[in-house]
């Protein structure tokens, strides 16, 4: 029985968001040409910034840890120069093809991602539940006293 009770949050989450596995490409690319995108990133991890040719800025570029609902991906400035965008992060870039990826082994185990996704929906829930029996008993009083 306790097994089911477990289940159907775990059900609710894995089709809500990142319980699968994150993406193993490129999560948004650049290329000459196009016009830059952002995106917003499914699965918190760490995303790193690579070249994809040999015209653009070699890096290192560094990793950034992106938050599931942070936009990572590229902008055009005022004077038309590239720009890659991270939380944080802003960095001008030669022309050039990039793309933001996941780092290999930075998310968190699905389990673990799970548990946490499951902890803040049952938190979320409690409050909603404490703040309407307060609302409620408060209520309850007003018209005691009223009468």
């Amino acid at each position: 029985m306790p097994r089911y009770s477990i289940l159907a949050p775990a059900m609710a989450i894995a089709m809500a968001g990142c319980a699968g596995a994150p993406p193993g490409g490129p999560v948004v690319v650049y290329r000459d040409g196009l016009p830059p995108t952002t995106r917003t990133v499914k699965c918190e991890a760490d995303y790193t910034l690579v070249a994809q040719d040999e015209s653009a800025a070699p890096g290192p570029f560094g990793n950034h840890h992106i938050r599931k609902g942070e936009a990572v991906g590229f902008r055009r400035e005022a004077d038309g120069s590239l720009t890659a965008v991270a939380p944080g992060y802003t960095l001008p870039l030669p022309p050039g093809e990039y793309s933001w990826e996941v780092v290999r082994q930075s998310p968190l185990p699905l389990r673990e991602r799970l548990w946490s996704d499951t902890r803040k929906c049952l938190g979320t829930a409690a409050k909603f539940a404490i703040l309407s029996t307060l609302v409620g008993c408060t209520t309850l009083l007003v018209l005691i006293i009223a009468a």
